[in-house]
């Protein structure tokens, strides 16, 4: 009877399937009737006492004992809801990730969830908190299909619950919201903005340093998303984090300045940076871009809320200048650039090294 759902369920979700069923971090949702149907990968670290030996991983024995507590822990922690109303759990599965037919000794499990409604789910809402505990597992990455619509999110341990298909405005605005996250929340485009803001003083230098970074990272992001041409992730995070040094390492040694003088050859420097900085944007939202009949409102929002915000944190910084300026320690002001560029270079090292050991 299992090896007739599995089939099933291969069949249903064609084109995702995979040797493991599904990659880590990833969900597939598929809407046919009045059923949702669900393909989730669990991170090991996001269940409780199902990991015996506390090695991180979930043995094919393991998953044959703690089968039915998988299940349930997974039907009490994935909700999906439409217009208010939950659905009826018609069926959660456990597939232990495999190849060629052998269970493996794994970090996550697949779990195949079918859930039924008394009308067609147009607009169903999931909300979850299986999300691990190691690096990378504080997000899920889910694709949803209705019809000839395709719509993709990303859950996070912060705001795990997305509504789908509620139209181009909505998504847009969810976009806008990812992307000022995302700036926000990285700290390698954060060191890297600290670099470029501080080699110069004056709004001229501000307003033009900024530009350039900015339509540099809007052409490669564009690129990426319209599948013209874009670099691996394992390229492009390093290659970020060099970017850092770069700058760290130039404002250290030519000496920030303190007029708005321009420095077209630095400007021009930001620029190919910026490029760079662009796949990494293209590469942290992945197949969301991917959707034909949202890519204008999804590449929009989310560049727009790239620029917020940097717009946020850049003004935060030059207000935390021109507060010192006005202080007792205004005369010593000149020693800030030195010493930021001194953490952005250690931090950029760090960072290096820690891309280039996850290749």
């Amino acid at each position: 009877m299992k090896r007739l759902l599995l089939a099933f369920w291969l069949l249903l979700f064609a084109g995702t399937a995979q040797a493991h069923l599904l990659p880590k971090q990833n969900a597939t949702m598929k809407i046919v009737d009045n059923s949702a149907n669900f393909v989730v990968s669990v991170p090991v670290s996001a269940l409780d006492n199902v990991d015996d030996d506390q090695d991180g991983l979930l043995s094919a024995r393991e998953i044959r004992l703690h089968n039915r507590d998988i299940e349930r822990q997974f039907a009490e922690r994935f909700g999906v809801t439409n217009s208010g109303k939950s659905g009826n759990v018609l069926m959660t599965w456990v597939v232990p990730p495999q190849t060629d037919g052998d269970p493996l000794d794994s970090d996550y499990v697949v779990v195949l969830h079918r859930v039924q409604f008394d009308e067609p789910p147009h607009n169903p809402l999931i909300e979850t908190d299986l999300f691990g505990t190691r690096d990378g597992e504080a997000q899920m990455t889910m694709r949803a299909t209705l019809d000839d619509d395709q719509e993709v999110a990303i859950l996070t341990a912060a705001s795990g619950r997305h509504q789908f298909f509620r139209g181009p405005l909505a998504l847009f605005g969810d976009f806008v919201r990812l992307g000022i996250a995302h700036i926000l929340g990285g700290l390698d485009h954060l060191l890297f903005l600290l670099t470029i803001i501080i080699a110069g003083a004056g709004w001229r230098y501000w307003l033009t340093v900024v530009t350039s970074f900015t339509v540099a990272h809007s052409i490669t992001l564009t690129l990426s998303a319209l599948g013209i041409f874009s670099i691996p992730a394992t390229i492009v995070e390093p290659a970020i984090a060099a970017s850092i040094i770069l700058m760290a390492v130039l404002n250290l040694k030519n000496g920030p300045g303190r007029s708005d003088r321009m420095d077209w050859g630095r400007i021009a420097i930001v620029f190919a940076c910026g490029l760079i900085h662009g796949f990494g944007f293209a590469s942290a939202i992945g197949g969301m871009l991917t959707a034909s009949e949202s890519l204008l409102a999804t590449l929009a929002g989310f560049n727009i809320g790239i620029e917020i915000g940097q717009f946020l944190f850049l003004t935060g910084v030059l207000l935390i200048i021109l507060t010192v300026r006005k202080t007792g320690f205004g005369d010593r002001i000149h020693l800030v650039p030195h010493l930021a560029s001194w953490i952005a270079l250690v931090a950029g090292t760090l960072l290096f090294m820690r891309q280039t050991e996850m290749i």
